[in-house]
């Protein structure tokens, strides 16, 4: 008996030892082995995994890169919330917030960090600043992507539509697919002095600075050709001619002109184009005829060969 009571001591020192190791990273929150994140149930993959607080700093610490990266290498941040789970395996995501400041300027923070489980390695961070310095005053990079590709849609309908015309936004989605990456997408109403139809938008672009990748657009229902069919004649003949114009040149074709086109209805609000080419290339001179087959209500090119004699 004189053995037992120390024993017992003992192995109650151990249990409480063992207990104030415990890793936040797991026990926080309660509720069984989940994390405490609702993360749902992810056992240790490895012997050992990094504890929270660790992978929270090795986060910080390229966040803060990236922000200073950005707004500049005297910018200091407050941090706010985090949250971190398990999102697999061998993952753990850390989202956060915070307010970053340099030069007098405030910019709001919002990051997100995936982590290596193991041994806290940044694997990927992502950070998001608003007012960041794009334009006076800043704003809001969302809001910013939007305008721009409704201008630059604006700007080729103009390009594209022989009439007066009035464009309508009526829907739009933005997405953001990666790090200074936006995805614009929506529809639009096209109102002419004809009749109404409808066009899907879609731009791609990079903001900070902003810079617009690609942005075109599509009829859903095509727009009725203005003035009857002598409209139509018109707008058949100019997206033919641009269309050739092009090609020829891609040919080496040089001082391209069209002296004669006419014009002749198909069916289902087709056209067909011949054109006469005058144009030099390699020193001499070069006289073809060539067959456009259009849809002017759509702007879509159906054919475009050259006519042999």
């Amino acid at each position: 008996m004189t053995h037992f009571i120390p024993k017992i001591a003992i192995a109650a020192v151990a249990v409480l030892a063992l207990g104030a190791c415990k890793d936040d990273y797991y026990y926080n929150g309660g509720g069984g082995y989940d994390g405490g994140y609702g993360g749902g149930y992810y056992p240790p993959v490895y012997d050992y995994d990094a504890p929270r607080a660790e992978l929270v700093n090795n986060c910080k610490g390229k966040v803060r890169e990236k922000v200073r990266n950005r707004i500049g290498h005297g910018a200091k941040i407050s941090w706010g919330s985090t949250d971190i789970y398990n999102s697999s395996r061998r993952e753990a995501t850390i989202n956060g917030r915070g307010t970053a400041r340099n030069q007098g300027r405030k910019h709001k923070l919002h990051y997100t960090c995936i982590m290596n489980r193991r041994d806290a390695y940044v694997r990927s961070a992502r950070v998001e600043l608003d007012n960041d310095g794009y334009g006076a005053g800043g704003g809001n990079w969302d809001q910013k992507a939007i305008r721009a590709c409704k201008e630059r849609i604006r700007h080729q309908a103009k390009r594209n539509i022989r009439q007066q015309f009035s464009l309508d936004f009526t829907k739009q989605n933005i997405t953001t697919p990666a790090e200074r990456r936006r995805h614009v997408s929506g529809r639009a109403l096209v109102k002419g002095s004809n009749g109404s139809g409808k066009i899907a938008y879609d731009c791609k672009m990079r903001v900070n600075p902003l810079r617009i990748d690609s942005a075109g657009y599509r009829w859903v229902k095509p727009l009725p050709a203005a003035s009857g069919n002598g409209g139509s004649n018109i707008e058949a003949k100019r997206i033919c001619q641009a269309s050739l114009k092009t090609r020829l040149r891609t040919f080496g074709y040089k001082k391209i002109k069209f002296p004669s086109t006419s014009v002749r209805n198909l069916s289902g609000n087709k056209k067909q184009v011949h054109i006469q080419v005058k144009a030099r290339m390699d020193g001499g001179k070069i006289t073809e005829r060539w067959e456009c087959r259009v849809n002017p209500n759509n702007g879509r090119i159906l054919k475009m060969q050259k006519i042999w004699n």
